[in-house]
């Protein structure tokens, strides 16, 4: 295989840089003739992936966070030769794509298992944000694009001052309480696949294609990367105290059977604003930041090719 290795420098912070000369090592031994590209900037790993396909790249590996995986990807699918195949080495703060697939613990396991995987389609989504000139912002996303308090807490995480000295797990943490003690609810209409489900304020919404988001919260349990739906998860407008409580719940996947929680599937959603006062709901896709709404979800059906573990919990074809 003709293999191009995307790496992001910063992705997971003082641990990163740490492991990467063994993970650099081991898929150089299994890839020997891979090409390594290092982004510096927001959107470079879009444009290094979308290069590395129009050279005949193979096979393009992301190695880094969400952010990064989404930014591959949405290059491959993107380019000239959409259907190359797409890999990835987790090493970001949370990693929760990765967490969608049975990964060994060791590096040079980990590019033996790319190597000897069979190449699958999975599904992707696209994001379509409309500005208030009239313009519209798109972005793809392999695992899950949210709203809401999860919008702010990517935000703060995205801006916080401390985020070169604390590690990662530890600042997520931190900004997640803050932001859930400042949140008010916004809030919004929305519709999947034509119908309103939901009229009123949220804490959260989160469209998921993969099952994990916020550092390993499991706020999607029945998400299939391959079944051609969405999974939408609401979590209305609540007390602080409540949205704690249930934000705890969504480590073990204990959260569905909540009052305050409604789960639909589709393959479209949109959303629309009802707060008045133009304070809207905040946009994360991937972990990154991508304004406020109004916005549409749509799903993209067996658009990417992977060579990637087994996945965990659900079928991908």
């Amino acid at each position: 295989m003709t293999v191009a290795i995307i790496r992001n420098p910063a992705a997971g912070g003082r641990r990163g840089r740490l492991c990467w000369p063994a993970v650099g090592a081991a898929l150089k031994s299994v890839f020997p003739a891979a090409e390594i590209h290092e982004t510096a900037a927001a959107g470079d790993a879009a444009r290094l992936a979308g290069e590395a396909c129009a050279r005949g790249a193979t096979l393009v590996v992301a190695v880094g966070g969400d952010g990064t995986i989404g930014e591959v990807a949405g290059g491959i699918l993107s380019s000239a030769r959409p259907q190359t195949a797409f890999s990835l080495i987790p090493a970001g703060t949370g990693s929760d794509f990765s967490r969608n697939f049975a990964w060994p613990a060791e590096p040079m396991a980990m590019a033996e298992a790319i190597a000897a995987a069979v190449l699958r389609r999975i599904d992707t989504g696209r994001l379509l944000r409309l500005a208030p000139d009239g313009s519209t912002s798109i972005r793809p996303f392999v695992n899950i694009a949210s709203f809401g308090v999860s919008g702010e807490v990517v935000r703060a995480m995205n801006e916080g001052a401390h985020r070169a000295i604390l590690p990662g797990p530890v600042r997520f943490q931190l900004a997640s309480i803050r932001e859930i003690l400042r949140y008010r609810p916004r809030s919004v209409r929305v519709s999947v696949d034509g119908v309103e489900v939901h009229r009123g304020p949220i804490t959260a919404i989160a469209v998921a294609n993969g099952r994990f988001f916020g550092g390993g919260m499991q706020v999607a349990p029945g998400a299939d990367l391959a079944d051609g739906m969405f999974e939408i998860v609401v979590l209305g407008g609540a007390s602080r105290l409540r949205v704690m409580t249930i934000l705890a719940s969504l480590n073990g996947a204990r959260h569905l059977d909540h009052p305050l929680v409604s789960v639909y599937r589709g393959s479209t959603v949109e959303v629309e604003s009802l707060a008045g006062d133009g304070n809207h709901a905040l946009l994360d896709c991937d972990g990154e930041m991508f304004g406020p709404v109004p916005a549409r979800f749509e799903l993209l059906p067996a658009s990417l090719t992977v060579k990637l573990p087994a996945p965990v919990g659900s079928a991908v074809a």
